[in-house]
């Protein structure tokens, strides 16, 4: 099941109304969960009429698959600046480049933990968001903030992981920060709270440890 807008705003007054109205829902997650908030709670925030949201959305939950394509924009210029501040020609080695992985997305996740937060638990309960090409997208964004990463593997001669390895890769990559940015006050990230430093060390370790998974296997001794 999927929640789309009732319809694409095209002039600018509408524009900006609906800029005014995702910038208020937006506020008001880092304040309440999104079951408590109300279409009237989204008017007195911002001054527009509730008649006029719903001419745009249709109920509380479309304005949902909007945000979230605005969230997916700002990924996507993330990600574009993703290496930028790394110094690539200096920081050669596969060890550096993952822990820039690992605390950029801290990062990001603990700025953007209000919507990412409410989408996944929607998502989870609801089905997915609509979002035209999305999984296409993000494919295309990882293999970019990848690439720096695999190429250090090539220059250090290890095995090159395969789609497989680099899947569970993002997935112990993206599960853990979720886990502590997301839901860090419940367990189990609350009862194994580490502080930012500590989480980043040792992710990078693992990550690290996993992708080196390939190079044991094609070492270890054949049994007879």
């Amino acid at each position: 099941m999927t929640k789309e807008l009732v319809h694409t705003p095209k002039q600018t007054r509408s524009q900006n109304t609906q800029e005014r109205v995702l910038r208020a829902l937006e506020e008001m997650l880092s304040e309440r969960f999104f079951e408590q908030i109300t279409i009237r709670d989204l008017a007195a925030r911002t001054g527009v009429a509730s008649g006029t949201i719903y001419r745009r959305f249709k109920d509380k939950e479309a304005l949902l698959p909007v945000l979230y394509e605005r969230f997916d924009h700002k990924m996507s210029e993330w990600t574009t600046e993703f290496w930028d501040d790394f110094d690539l020609d200096t920081e050669r080695c596969v060890m550096p480049r993952i822990r820039h992985l690992v605390g950029k997305h801290l990062v990001f996740y603990k700025v953007h933990a209000p919507i990412l937060r409410t989408v996944y638990l929607y998502m989870r309960l609801h089905g997915e968001l609509s979002l035209e090409d999305i999984d296409e997208k993000r494919q295309s964004l990882y293999q970019h903030m990848l690439e720096p990463v695999l190429a250090a593997l090539a220059s250090e001669e290890m095995v090159e992981p395969g789609a497989d390895q680099v899947k569970l890769f993002l997935l112990l990559l993206l599960s853990s920060i979720s886990e502590r940015t997301l839901f860090g006050d419940l367990k189990p990230a609350r009862t194994l709270q580490i502080d930012d430093e500590a989480f980043v060390t040792e992710l990078t370790a693992a990550l690290h440890a996993y992708l080196g998974m390939g190079n044991t296997r094609r070492n270890k001794p054949a049994t007879t």
